[in-house]
C-alpha cells in the first residue's frame, strides 16, 4: 500500500499518546480521523486500534470489498447491515460479518481487545457516540486525536507539499480560461478537472471563485457570473493528495488598467501577509501571528474590513488545530503547517485576500506554496 509507513507511524503517535492518558483501545468514528490512520479513500464505518489485537474496520456490507481491497494485510475488516438490509445475501466470509446494532458489534470487538476506551467523541455522530459513552469503561478522546494531528511528520509534510504542488500547476493551467463569457462555475469546474487530473483525490473543498463584487464574499460559491467587464477576480482552491490538503487564494485583476484603490488594498494586503510572516515561528502564540497582521491593516484604516481569523491548521481536515485569530493560545511548533490569509472585504464592492501556506520549522516558517503574492 502507498505511503504505509506513515499511516503505520500516526497509529504509533495515537496509541502513544492514548497510553499517556491512561487509554488502552481507540474507537475511531470521524471519517478524517479513519484516513489520518490508514490512509483509506472515502473510509466508511469504524475503526478500533489498540496494541492488544489487530486493527479492526466495521464497514457497510456494500463496501466491505472496496475497503478491504485498501486496507493493509494486518488489519481485520468486518461488514455490518446498514437498517432494512438485513435480509441481503452477503458474500463476506462468515466470521466477518456482524449481526445485531452497530453499538453492540463496536463495543463486542473493542472488548475484544480490552482495557478502557477511548472515543473521538466530536468527530462522531451524536447517537452513536451518547451510546458508546454510556458504557462504563468509555470516554471521549477527542482531544488526543487533535494533539496528535496538528504536528505534522515529514511524510505528511511531503503529501501536503505535493498537494499544494498539484493545486498551483491546476492553477496556472487554467489562467488562459479567464477570458471573456466564462462563468465563475465554469473557473471552478476547470481547477477540480486539472486538480484531478495531476493525481489528486478532488478538491481540498469547494473552491470559490468570485467575480466583481462577489469577491468581497469571503465565502461565495461560483455561480453564472460572467466575466465582461473588467475588474476583481479571487479564487480560493486547493487539492487532496492522499488524504492531506492544500489551501491557497489569490486576488488580481482582469483587465489591462487596474483602479487606484484596488491597486492599494491588494498591496496592503500583500504587506499585512509579510507583516504575519515576520512573526512566524515555534513558541510564537497563534494570536501574535494574527495581530500582526492586523495592525497593519489598522494602520491604513482597514482592520473593520477583515472579518475572519488569519488562518488555521491544515491536513486531513481543511480546518484544524492551530488557529490564528484574536484570543488563540496555541503555541506554534516546529512541523504545524497553518495558511496565513488576511482579507479586506468592501460590500457591493469588491474583495481581496492573499492566502499562504506555511510550515512551521525550527527556526522560523517555510512557504509551501511558491505562487507569487501578486498575479500579473
Amino acid at each position: 500500500m502507498v505511503h504505509g509507513s506513515l499511516w503505520k507511524a500516526n497509529r504509533e503517535r495515537l496509541l502513544s499518546i492514548a497510553e499517556e492518558e491512561g487509554i488502552d483501545t481507540l474507537v475511531v468514528v470521524g471519517r478524517s480521523n479513519i484516513i489520518y490512520a490508514t490512509g483509506i479513500r472515502d473510509p466508511s464505518g469504524y475503526l478500533i486500534l489498540s496494541r492488544n489485537c489487530p486493527p479492526k474496520l466495521l464497514v457497510p456490507l456494500l463496501d466491505y470489498y472496496r475497503i478491504l481491497d485498501q486496507a493493509e494485510k494486518d488489519f481485520e475488516v468486518y461488514a455490518f447491515y446498514r437498517g432494512g438490509e438485513e435480509g441481503v445475501k452477503a458474500g463476506v466470509p462468515k466470521r466477518y460479518l456482524l449481526s445485531g446494532s452497530i453499538v453492540e458489534s463496536i463495543t463486542t470487538l473493542a472488548g475484544e481487545c480490552g482495557g478502557k476506551v477511548g472515543v473521538d467523541a466530536a468527530y462522531g455522530g451524536y447517537t452513536l457516540v451518547k451510546d458508546l459513552l454510556s458504557k462504563g469503561d468509555y470516554s471521549d478522546a477527542s482531544r488526543l486525536f487533535s494533539k496528535a494531528r496538528r504536528v505534522k511528520s515529514p511524510g505528511e509534510i511531503e503529501l501536503v507539499k505535493k498537494a499544494a504542488e498539484i493545486a498551483e500547476e491546476a492553477f496556472t493551467r487554467i489562467m488562459n480560461s479567464l477570458v471573456e463569457g466564462v462563468s465563475e462555475a465554469e473557473i471552478a469546474s476547470l481547477l477540480a478537472l486539472e486538480m484531478r487530473k495531476r493525481g489528486a483525490w478532488g478538491e481540498a473543498f469547494p473552491t470559490i471563485v468570485a467575480f466583481y463584487a462577489n469577491s468581497a464574499l469571503p465565502h461565495h460559491s461560483p455561480g453564472q457570473t460572467r466575466l465582461g467587464v473588467e475588474g476583481p477576480v479571487l479564487i480560493d482552491w486547493g487539492a487532496i493528495y492522499w488524504g492531506y490538503r492544500s489551501d491557497m487564494t489569490r486576488t488580481m485583476w482582469w483587465g489591462s488598467t487596474t483602479t487606484d484603490q484596488f491597486q492599494r488594498i491588494l498591496e496592503s494586503v500583500e504587506e499585512a501577509v509579510n507583516a504575519a510572516l515576520d512573526v512566524l515561528g515555534p513558541g510564537v502564540v497563534a494570536a501574535e501571528v494574527d495581530n500582526a497582521a492586523r495592525v497593519v491593516l489598522d494602520k491604513k484604516g482597514l482592520a473593520r474590513y477583515f472579518v475572519h481569523g488569519l488562518g488555521h491548521g491544515v491536513g486531513v481536515d481543511i480546518h484544524e488545530e492551530p488557529y490564528l485569530r484574536p484570543g488563540s493560545k496555541h503555541e506554534l511548533e516546529p512541523g504545524m503547517i497553518v495558511t496565513i490569509e488576511p482579507g479586506v472585504y468592501l460590500p457591493g464592492l469588491f474583495g481581496v485576500r492573499i492566502e499562504h501556506l506555511a510550515l512551521v520549522t525550527p527556526s522560523g516558517f517555510q512557504l509551501l506554496t511558491r505562487l507569487p503574492s501578486l498575479i500579473p
